[in-house]
């Protein structure tokens, strides 16, 4: 079997187990403190420290992706733990949380992407295996939100052992890969292009790839960081719904509505990018759930539930386009240029840094952070296209007056 099906089973089987408890952690540090500021507070401080992780273990991540996966399950159990720890010692518990949890998201996140970056390479398999391995992560996450909802609400004890044995078993099949494979020369290693190789014998062209390279992860970062507000979304409406009904099992209900359709939405995608440019259908579907992002919060739960589930839906089934069209192209442009693994880490970087500030947006209120979303969905609508193309342009351009000189 194949590294990138390893890969999809992982996500899917340790989506599940992450998601039993950790989709709702916000939550159930509002429920102990009984006040948002702390749950925003926390929100904060967690970004923060996950990016000062992610810097820290920057140069460890393409090396060791697999390990880090494995060693993962470690953060895991200790953000567990200090979750009892809330009911005893409130500082000492959110703390704990904290502290772990970020150190969890920074053993996930990176080294999950940068796996697929490496089991994606051949180009027949590409164009629909970030639908597919979108689908699979997915479909862990809706089961868990259900199921997790429903034990939180019963046996937090019994959700944790749960987590960590399927966890542990999800990881198996990518360690025992890493074992087999990793005397290989090739293995966990970059892609490098043949227009690299030609230009490392040139200092001319070399200088004139640097360059290149840092507009191209600068502009893309600046895409993620207007996108990246859009991952409040779920949190952000959970304690919505937790602040008015007090239930787990309610907001596990809606967000696994939002998650059915983000994976539909991630296969449907996924065709449609193989076969046709997504460029216009991308800015219409960024303006359209910004719009829906800040109907919601108005929209009275109780009277229209449905009504909820439809646009909640709707903005999750919308986003995956977006997702699937911004990355494909980062790994496209940045393997040509040999620093796809660099692009990663400024993708993700961007996106901690997007997190931190729309969570302090959260100190206005809820409302704020909706409205943060709001504005830079709406934004992106036009970045991304404008960003894609002075990106190709700039990249022709590129190779084009390498193909010049070399002849």
């Amino acid at each position: 079997m194949d590294q990138l099906k390893l890969l999809n089973f992982h996500k899917m089987i340790a989506n599940f187990a992450n998601n039993l408890v950790g989709a709702f952690v916000p939550l159930i540090i509002y429920q102990a403190t009984g006040k948002l500021s702390y749950a925003i507070i926390y929100l904060v401080c967690q970004n923060l420290l996950r990016l000062v992780f992610e810097l820290l273990l920057k140069n460890l991540y393409g090396k060791y992706p697999q390990l880090f996966l494995l060693l993962r399950i470690i953060p895991i159990a200790l953000y567990n733990v200090f979750i009892f720890v809330l009911d005893v010692n409130l500082i000492l518990g959110v703390i704990g949380v904290c502290l772990f949890i970020s150190l969890d998201y920074a053993f996930n996140n990176l080294p999950k992407e940068i796996i697929y970056n490496y089991s994606s390479l051949n180009p027949q398999k590409n164009d629909k295996s970030l639908g597919i391995t979108r689908l699979f992560e997915q479909a862990g996450i809706i089961i868990a939100l259900i199921v997790g909802g429903f034990l939180l609400d019963i046996n937090k004890t019994l959700v944790l052992i749960i987590s960590l044995t399927i966890y542990a078993i999800s990881v198996i099949p990518l360690v025992i890969f890493y074992v087999k494979s990793k005397n290989q020369k090739t293995f966990n290693k970059d892609a490098t292009s043949n227009a690299i190789n030609t230009l490392s014998k040139n200092e001319e062209l070399l200088k004139k790839s640097k360059k290149l390279t840092l507009k191209m992860l600068f502009s893309y970062g600046i895409v993620y960081f207007a996108t990246a507000f859009f991952d409040m979304t779920q949190t952000a409406y959970s304690l919505l719904v937790f602040i008015e009904r007090g239930e787990f099992a309610l907001a596990g209900i809606l967000n696994a509505v939002f998650n059915c359709m983000y994976a539909v939405g991630f296969y449907v995608a996924g065709i449609i990018n193989s076969k046709k440019d997504m460029t216009r259908l991308v800015t219409i579907f960024c303006c359209l759930i910004g719009v829906l992002i800040i109907i919601l919060p108005f929209v009275d739960l109780t009277k229209y539930f449905v009504i909820i589930c439809l646009i909640y839906g709707t903005i999750g089934f919308c986003y995956p386009f977006v997702s699937l069209f911004i990355l494909e192209r980062v790994l496209i442009k940045s393997r040509i240029m040999g620093v796809s693994n660099k692009a990663l880490f400024v993708r993700d970087t961007s996106c901690i840094l997007a997190y931190t500030i729309g969570w302090a947006c959260g100190f206005f209120g809820l409302i704020g952070i909706f409205v943060s979303i709001f504005v830079t969905m709406c934004s992106a609508g036009f970045i991304i296209p404008n960003c894609e193309e002075k990106t190709r342009q700039n990249l022709v351009d590129y190779l084009q007056n390498n193909e010049i000189i070399q002849n």
